[in-house]
């Protein structure tokens, strides 16, 4: 709960300060006024320190809200009244921010607000998708069935992301151990080396001068390559941050050969599986289409899906709107059309992404298989240079003798 800095006064004219943990303002000045004071100001206190640790070291990781929505679903399903639920959910979290976010939800839901509503607080934990789920399961009366449809869903994504990630393992701990590993040579042994060529008079090969004067380049002036490197991520994250450079970034992607691919799968995974759980849900087609607009990550399949819903809002058919961007691959626009026909618009979706998952699964198989020779060509290159660097010289300080 937030802290909140207050100054009253008593009857006597005497001021008091203090702090009060509570929920909102509003209780905070009540607890004030129990104490027989005049509210004069209360005001949050800065816990930005609190907040850079809890980002970091005590944040909601995606695997904790996919858990507790199982044990939710399952809870619920079962027949237990949702506040008892989450009331369970709240004694069985280890992670200190979303016992305090699930605690909250619940008083919220003993004060009368719907689930919906109640998760709505808390955006940083529970997205803009989920909510809107949830809202249209109290409104249909399925709360049971879309939590656990929910939950199927998140867990679907946790592999998904997972399969990816572990994909790249191989390639980047390759190319991490490469990276030390000429670390070490350019800060530790390439010095020693310079030290002894020094003191003879041969005249060193050109692979060595160039090793040499990188070496001492990076022994130099290793400060400013960090700090230029730190101050190009800033930028370039501030610059990914806004809508512009989103677009334009994500546009480059869809242009690299093979990633391309790749992304574009990923993307229209999470489209047509959020899609399908919207429309299962009982969310209206419009309102779905909104809301996978607004959650999308890529921002030009963002703005595909945005001018699709202009079009749907003027009586437009979704499948053909689609098709008109020319982002989807024709099977998409295809399939929804067979949906729309027979009013299956949501198997459809699910269909579709269970298709561009397996196609995901086999891209980033394909793309590791690619990568991997890449980096062995690159690692050989780069010993073959070390070892002509090295031992060039000391073949010619051997022949001088």
């Amino acid at each position: 709960m937030p802290i909140y800095n207050y100054v009253a006064r008593d009857l006597k004219g005497e001021d008091h300060k203090g702090t009060i943990e509570t929920y909102d303002f509003s209780q905070a000045a009540k607890i004030i006024l129990k104490k027989g004071l005049v509210v004069i100001s209360v005001t949050k206190k800065d816990e930005g320190k609190k907040k850079l640790f809890d980002k970091y070291l005590n944040k909601v990781s995606f695997n904790d809200l996919v858990i507790a929505t199982r044990q939710l679903a399952t809870m619920v399903e079962s027949g237990l009244v949702l506040s008892e639920a989450l009331d369970i959910l709240v004694e069985q979290q280890g992670n200190r921010k979303f016992k305090e976010v699930l605690a909250e939800v619940s008083r919220d839901i003993k004060g009368g607000l719907d689930l919906a509503t109640a998760l709505k607080k808390h955006p940083d934990v529970f997205p803009a998708l989920y909510a809107s789920l949830v809202k249209a399961g109290e409104e249909s009366g399925k709360l049971d069935l879309v939590l656990t449809e929910l939950a199927t869903n998140l867990e679907k994504d946790r592999e998904f992301r997972s399969r990816i990630k572990g994909a790249m393992i191989y390639p980047m701990m390759i190319m991490s151990m490469m990276v030390v590993v000429m670390g070490v040579m350019m800060f530790f042994v390439v010095p020693r080396l310079t030290s002894l060529y020094s003191s003879s008079n041969i005249d060193l090969p050109t692979p060595t001068k160039i090793l040499i004067a990188i070496s001492n380049f990076l022994i130099g002036f290793w400060w400013l390559l960090l700090l230029g490197g730190g101050i190009a991520s800033v930028v370039f994250q501030n610059w990914i941050k806004t809508a512009k450079g989103k677009f334009i970034y994500d546009s480059f992607l869809l242009r690299v050969p093979v990633l391309n691919k790749v992304v574009q799968c990923t993307s229209l995974t999470y489209f047509t599986r959020t899609f399908g759980l919207l429309t299962a849900a009982g969310v209206p087609l419009l309102d779905s289409l909104a809301i996978v607009a607004d959650v999308i990550s890529n921002a030009v399949y963002k703005k595909a899906l945005q001018d699709s819903f202009k079009g749907v809002e003027r009586g437009l058919t979704f499948s053909a709107q689609l098709d008109s961007t020319g982002m989807f691959p024709k099977i998409v626009p295809q399939m929804f059309r067979v949906g729309e026909e027979t009013g299956k618009v949501d198997k459809v979706a699910f269909r579709l992404a269970e298709y561009f998952e397996s196609e995901s699964d086999h891209l980033v198989k394909n793309l590791t298989v690619i990568i991997e020779p890449l980096i062995l060509i690159v690692l050989g290159v780069a010993v073959a240079f070390l070892v002509m660097s090295i031992i060039l010289p000391i073949y010619k300080l051997t022949t001088s003798f």
